[in-house]
């Protein structure tokens, strides 16, 4: 990993995970990203994000999330210089219908339009959701909710809806690339892990490590491979090696 701000950032999630990790400063020998002086000798941490492969001929989650986002703020603007009042505004999108940087004018003025015509909700417990046939054919719902005070507002887009499952195929591709690193990691420590981050930053698409994943047994020259979910408080799956480190 390139970021050794972010990288520390999950090293200490480990260390909050394994209270018994050595303590006191890393060496960054790069590889591995970290090495740990303990009194069995150092111990190697080499740390990598899984970042959910994209589908074929799919969008990466990351740029279709930005286009809703851009969609979405363009339609708060339009909505407010039509003197449209502050409201909580949340739009669901048809993730069957790609989005393109050309729709995102049109489309935010459909979702603004399709706002202003709507009722106002009256009471903080009322929402307004605009029916099928007064919204675009991009969205699946249009949720509005009122202002608690007239003044303020927030108008967002879903995040997708949907949580990907990991799979040990997917796993195995990830310790298969950080194993080409691990033959000169090894000369500079006694004991090597990979440790593999569930990756968030950046509005990375949301995944989970399936059952199947965490059970299956993967081949690669480590000690420990770990799944770490590094979010408080910090989570760890030891994964199995079948193939222990020489």
């Amino acid at each position: 990993m390139p970021d050794k701000k972010r990288e520390r950032y999950y090293l200490e999630a480990l260390r909050t995970a394994f209270p018994d990790l050595p303590a006191g400063e890393p060496l960054e020998a790069e590889p591995p990203d970290f090495i740990l002086q303990g009194s069995g000798g150092t111990l190697g941490i080499e740390i990598t994000a899984f970042h959910l492969p994209t589908p074929q001929g799919k969008r990466p989650y990351q740029e279709r999330q930005s286009l809703k986002d851009q969609v979405v703020q363009l339609a708060e603007r339009i909505h407010h210089d039509a003197g449209g009042p502050a409201l909580y505004v949340m739009v669901h999108f048809n993730d069957h219908l790609e989005l393109d940087k050309r729709d995102i004018q049109p489309l935010a003025n459909a979702i603004a339009t399709s706002v202003l015509n709507a009722p106002v909700p009256q009471s903080p417990n009322e929402t307004v959701e605009i029916p099928w046939g007064k919204r675009p054919e991009a969205t699946w719902g249009i949720l509005i909710n009122p202002s608690v005070d007239g003044e303020d507002k927030l108008w967002h887009p879903d995040a997708g809806g949907w949580v990907a499952s990991i799979t040990p195929e997917q796993i195995a591709d990830v310790v298969r690339s950080k194993a080409r690193t691990a033959q000169v990691a090894r000369t500079r420590c006694h004991r090597l892990w990979l440790v593999i981050v569930n990756e968030s930053f950046g509005r990375a698409a949301p995944a989970e490590i399936s059952e199947q994943a965490a059970a299956a047994g993967y081949d690669g020259p480590f000690d420990r491979l770990i799944w770490l979910v590094p979010f408080q408080p910090p989570r760890v799956i030891d994964l199995a090696l079948r193939s222990p480190a020489p």
